[in-house]
């Protein structure tokens, strides 16, 4: 335990030394690191449709929002639980510019196949251009880009954000989806195609459902949705 009451973000980034306590690891992650994270942040196995753990406990029963009011998309696939000390880490990433945070992830999932055999490309959930330019770069697009030879499926941009949504933190839930509505529209054409959306993390759930009914009303043969990280 004493080893994780020192854990920080390492301010330099030489391959040697964990991302997380600073230590000499050999490894973006070192192993008591790595199994603090796993003890923490793993989720079940099994999730209800829109990414939150299965209320039955593996039983595939859907919550009673997903009952109320089904998503477009078919199933999320996640790991992890947005929580300590994995937030850190996309924080880090996506708010401060530490783009070295992706050895981080690209340890983790080395080992996670791919979640949807059928999935013909990958598409990342886009990021409006101010945001893009504003941090620099677009983690969704990244990240799909650091899943392709891992998983051996093409990225797919096919959907753009043409409308800027305020930041949704501190919204209520109804407030984010009326924020989506008609955020996207499509770029390259998908119509037949198996689509497994990508982006970093999930909240209300309010952008993957819109952007799956975006790719679904244009052709898609199906939605999915990988994320890396789930707020619970």
């Amino acid at each position: 335990m004493k080893h994780f009451q020192s854990l920080h973000l390492v301010k330099k980034h030489p391959n040697s030394l964990c991302l997380l306590c600073g230590r000499g690891a050999g490894a973006p992650l070192c192993p008591p690191c790595q199994e603090f994270l796993e003890q923490r942040c793993r989720l079940p196995a099994t999730l209800c449709r829109c990414g939150l753990p299965d209320p039955a406990g593996g039983c595939g029963t859907l919550c009673g929002r997903c009952l109320k009011q089904p998503p477009p998309f078919t199933t999320t696939h996640c790991d992890w639980r947005y929580d300590f000390p994995l937030d850190r880490l996309i924080t880090a990433y996506k708010h401060h510019g530490q783009l070295y945070q992706e050895r981080a992830f690209a340890h983790l999932l080395a080992q996670r196949p791919l979640p949807w055999a059928q999935a013909d490309v990958l598409c990342p959930i886009s990021a409006h251009w101010r945001r893009r330019l504003w941090r620099g770069f677009d983690q969704a697009e990244r990240l799909a880009h650091l899943l392709a030879p891992l998983w051996r499926r093409p990225v797919l941009p096919a959907l753009r954000r043409q409308r800027a949504t305020a930041h949704q933190q501190g919204s209520s839930r109804r407030q984010r989806l009326r924020n989506l509505h008609g955020a996207f529209t499509i770029q390259t054409p998908v119509r037949g195609l198996r689509l497994l959306l990508v982006d970093d993390v999930m909240t209300s759930g309010g952008s993957a459902r819109e952007a799956a009914a975006t790719l679904l009303a244009a052709g898609a043969a199906e939605v999915r949705v990988w994320v890396l990280s789930r707020t619970c």
